[in-house]
């Protein structure tokens, strides 16, 4: 859609947006007077806090349809290949929400919808202080969503790439909670199959500096990795997924995946959260499959100095090849973690200063509502309003999909990799003695990049 920057136009946006009392509406009105382009008017609103700075970009950009359902839409969290994050408001109760918008390609026939319902149902039944609440799911139109509660901070993926390899008690602390929340899904039956960084979100206590972690996404990567592409089964989400993160049985299967694939993938993670870097090399899907069948990653003391050898011990069992020789439940892990003499996570310190909301220089207009919700009828995505809405255009966006090669070339080399399992190569486990020790932790150098307090 056009920029509009007539004033008026602006206006009438605002007023089928929804997003104003009557009050606030009549407020803007007698606004209007005193600019003469429409900017001036959406940074008046801004100052004010009647739109958020992403609001305002929409209206700018021609869009008008900012509510899902009984929602607000406030701002764009993150886009991936399951769909799009969205921080919304239920406005009837004042809550803050995440709604995950699901691609269409993920429920696109009725086995699929049925598979989406009935796993929100089981993640639904978690209730722990470590997993991100499902609150509820709701459809569109055509379009499916998720309901989560919303959480401030950041998730690993964030932590990593502003602050690089994190201080060794804190990324413990973070994997020890992460553990403690899969533990809970674990006794209710249910795996996760997607651990990463960027599936744990971690705020942090302004006055001591401690971590709290929660784990994101349950029951959604089931629904990837069981997605159908052009009538045939595939391992899309396994191979698409997270290749740096998925435990060698799981790629050959996601049906094999226990919860002992989930603890792989968790260690995965604290190696990348110690040492900055990736356990398993390759640039390729293939190369980085290969890899786990023909790369014994580093001890991660090695890599880096202040690391105890008892943490390094916890890291390499958890990345062992054959499932029976890690760590077997994330009880056990937590347990390990809890007892190591370490520490108190450093304390994070005030993070940088961010714009003044009124300020739009910096938010960047985006083309997500055009993406996921201008299809959808005004009945169906507006909430009652006096304003006749104009229904909006359905938008038709294409998919892009892994070529069938890939996969067939990936299930070949984790053949490969079960072929060597089979033949003994596996490593020979440590005595839980050994494992259980540990050395008082090196004060972490200057050089190291302590993370700030989130806001």
């Amino acid at each position: 859609m056009p920029a509009v920057a007539n004033i008026r136009d602006f206006f009438e946006l605002l007023k089928k947006s929804n997003l104003l009392s009557k009050q606030q509406l009549m407020s803007a009105r007698e606004a209007v007077r005193d600019f003469t382009e429409a900017r001036g008017l959406a940074k008046w609103l801004l100052k004010r806090d009647l739109v958020t700075p992403w609001q305002a970009m929409q209206l700018l950009s021609g869009h008008h349809r900012l509510f899902l359902g009984k929602y607000k839409l406030l701002d764009v969290i993150g886009q991936g290949g399951m769909g799009a994050v969205l921080k919304a408001e239920q406005s009837s109760i004042k809550r803050m929400v995440a709604l995950k918008v699901m691609a269409k390609e993920l429920v696109r026939d009725e086995k699929a919808v049925s598979r989406f319902l009935r796993e929100i149902q089981s993640a639904a039944s978690l209730n722990h202080p470590h997993i991100v609440a499902a609150i509820d799911a709701d459809c569109i139109g055509d379009r499916y969503f998720l309901v989560m509660d919303y959480v401030e901070g950041r998730d690993l993926k964030a932590w990593l790439k502003k602050y690089g390899p994190l201080p060794v008690s804190w990324s413990c602390e973070v994997i020890r909670q992460v553990a403690l929340g899969l533990q809970h899904a674990h006794e209710l039956g249910l795996v996760h199959r997607d651990i990463k960084p960027s599936n744990i979100m971690v705020t942090v206590n302004p006055q001591t500096g401690e971590p709290h972690a929660k784990i994101m996404d349950f029951g959604l990567s089931k629904l990837v990795s069981e997605t159908k592409v052009d009538g045939h089964s595939t391992q899309t989400g396994t191979i698409m997924g997270s290749p740096d993160y998925i435990a060698p049985e799981q790629a050959r299967s996601a049906k094999e995946a226990d919860i002992r694939a989930d603890l792989f993938s968790l260690g995965c993670t604290l190696f990348q959260l110690l040492t900055g870097q990736l356990p398993f090399p390759g640039g390729t899907i293939m190369e980085k499959l290969m890899a786990r069948a023909t790369h014994v990653p580093p001890s991660v003391s090695s890599q880096r100095a202040d690391v105890p050898l008892a943490v390094s011990e916890i890291v390499s069992r958890l990345l062992r090849l054959n499932p029976n020789e890690r760590i077997q439940t994330p009880a056990e892990l937590a347990a390990r973690l809890g007892s190591l003499d370490m520490n108190k996570p450093a304390e994070a310190t005030d993070a940088t200063t961010e714009a003044a909301a009124e300020n739009l220089d910096g938010v960047e207009p985006d083309n997500t509502l055009n993406m996921f919700l201008d299809h959808l009828s005004a009945q169906a995505s507006d909430p009652p309003s006096s304003t006749s809405l104009p229904t909006a255009s359905r938008s038709s966006s294409a998919s892009a999909w892994l070529a069938s090669g890939i996969a067939a070339a990936c299930v070949l080399v984790l053949l490969i990799g079960l072929a060597l399992m089979s033949t003994g190569t596996g490593r020979k486990e440590n005595s839980d003695e050994d494992a259980a020790q540990s050395t008082k932790p090196e004060p972490v150098k200057k050089a190291t990049k302590v993370p700030k307090k989130s806001r």
